[in-house]
């Protein structure tokens, strides 16, 4: 039986310096199309709040993901380039709007977890405060955690394992698509409860491959072979439509390809 798991990853609700940067790379291209769209992005109130296109496609389809919130402390530093991407145009994890979202979707049936913060796979202290957050807005145990960037070190798992979490979704590609390492299936690095599920697919990954359906068939293939599931990571922005064409029917395909061969979808939790 194939299995699939989607979820999302919350970077960020609203744009900022894209509007600039986006522009410019289509300039330096000369694509007059990208820099129409993003003259209709400009037009577009809050282009990246775009919860409402995942939740009518996951409801059409009778499907239930996994939503990761990010709360990031990084400071904005203007001689930190770095800086620029983590910290510039974030939202506030306490903003109304922002509680509102996630007390729907977790009271709908969708499961939210903590989008650890870029320095948080280091720092328990961190990591904690982010979690304990999460649950005074839910008001439930949160146990699912994803790394922003993916990031891990040796004692990431222990540090997540130590404050609560009961697994982790961030072993994967952040340049490519597939399993790393050949992790197939969820592991358990300390042999009690806690596990680490493998991320398959990501989006940017996903859509930069000139032959993504041929590999995104290879890998359904894969994973029915290894009796591996499949965990579809789609950040919520990408579905804004002038700043990633295609990115939203991709999405949608994906699902109707994987429900062509009877594929049965989970929450991360459910794995």
């Amino acid at each position: 039986m194939l299995k699939v798991a989607l979820s999302h990853d919350i970077d960020r609700v609203d744009k900022s310096y894209q509007y600039l940067t986006k522009s410019l790379a289509h300039l330096y291209r000369l694509e007059g199309n990208g820099l129409l769209n993003q003259v209709k992005s400009f037009c577009t109130k809050k282009p990246y709040w775009t919860f409402d296109q995942f939740i009518k496609i996951e409801e059409y389809y009778g499907i239930r993901s996994t939503v990761f919130f990010l709360n990031e402390s990084i400071k904005f530093d203007l001689f930190s380039f770095k800086s620029y991407k983590l910290a510039l145009g974030r939202y506030k994890i306490n903003d109304p709007k922002i509680i509102q979202i996630i007390r729907y979707l977790d009271e709908n049936g969708w499961e939210i977890g903590v989008h650890g913060s870029y320095n948080s796979f280091k720092n328990s202290n961190l990591l904690s405060k982010e979690k304990l957050i999460l649950e005074e807005i839910v008001g439930h145990p949160v146990i699912g955690v994803r790394q922003h960037y993916l990031n891990l070190d040796d004692t990431t798992w222990e540090i997540q394992d130590r404050i609560g979490f009961k697994y982790d979704s961030s072993w994967g590609f952040t340049k490519d698509i597939g399993f790393k390492d050949n992790r197939y299936s969820p592991f358990r690095p300390f042999n009690n409860q806690f596990k680490v599920i493998p991320m398959t697919l990501m989006d940017s990954c996903f859509m930069a491959k000139p032959d993504k359906w041929i590999e995104f068939e290879r890998l359904l293939d894969e994973c029915e072979e290894k009796e591996a599931i499949m965990v579809i990571n789609f950040h919520q922005h990408v579905f804004s439509k002038y700043d990633f064409p295609g990115y939203r029917e991709a999405y949608i395909e994906l699902i109707t390809r994987a429900l062509k061969r009877d594929a049965k979808f989970y929450k991360l939790s459910q794995v």
